[in-house]
């Protein structure tokens, strides 16, 4: 017969002394096992813990490393905010000085603009027949009309009116304005004619038995040439037209002028 061995349990005994005077104390028994897994899972707790801290160092470290990067952005950012006004102030100075010069280039067209209006209205006047055909003082001459009454300084043709001076020797045949010389021929009652073209629709007509000192094709200006008055040539018949239409010279001739 056998005997069965009975296996001892260990246990753990916890005791808990008080200092008082009463000497008081309590005894706690913990089995062996209990104690263990107690061991063990404290064990645990204490990894789990450190392992908690160190994930929150590294986590804490990390954001700490966010934030400085984050805190540099920022820095660089407000630099080039503070560099983009400093550049915009530059540009809204630039911006006012174009304007500025802008309108002093405006002011110059202007003047320009009414410069060169002015300038060809004063050429515009140059061409007019306006001026006196004479370089002196002269007479106007009777006439017998086609009527058979006197017309002072008018002579009646068909086909145009003229008005006929009588000039001193020593003064010429000048145009009455500039224009270009559009013919120079032969005129029945004076010998020769000169024609001056001085454009918008205006033509100028001289007739004087002296020679022409211009040329067909001639661009001259008011004032110019045409005939050398002489002794035997001191009378010019003078005549415009307007759109192929004879006008009153007397209406255009500017005695002052």
């Amino acid at each position: 017969m056998k005997l069965k061995t009975r296996k001892s349990k260990k246990s753990y005994t916890v005791m808990i002394i008080s200092d008082s005077a009463l000497n008081q104390k309590k005894e706690f028994h913990i089995n062996a096992g209990l104690a263990g897994t107690v061991m063990a899972g404290s064990f645990l707790l204490l990894v789990c813990v450190v392992c908690y801290i160190v994930y929150s160092v590294i986590t804490l470290s990390d954001s700490m490393e966010r934030f400085k990067l984050q805190a540099e952005q920022i820095v660089k950012l407000q630099e080039k905010v503070g560099q983009l006004e400093v550049e915009a102030e530059g540009l809204k100075a630039e911006k006012e000085e174009m304007a500025e010069q802008i309108n002093i280039l405006n002011d110059t067209v202007d003047q320009h603009a009414q410069a060169q209006q002015e300038l060809a209205a004063a050429e515009e006047e140059t061409h007019m027949p306006k001026g006196f055909p004479l370089s002196g003082t002269a007479q106007l001459k009777e006439e017998e009309t086609a009527d058979g009454e006197n017309d002072e300084g008018m002579r009646a043709h068909e086909d145009r009116k003229e008005v006929i001076f009588a000039a001193s020797e020593g003064i010429n045949v000048i145009a009455s304005g500039t224009g270009t010389i559009l013919s120079v021929d032969v005129d029945v009652d004076y010998g020769n004619v000169v024609s001056i073209d001085h454009g918008n629709g205006y033509i100028s007509i001289y007739r004087n038995n002296s020679t022409p000192v211009v040329k067909a094709g001639n661009e001259i200006t008011r004032g110019a040439v045409l005939y050398v008055v002489g002794e035997d040539n001191t009378e010019l018949g003078y005549s415009i037209s307007k759109d192929d239409t004879y006008i009153d010279p007397m209406e255009m001739i500017e005695i002052n002028g």
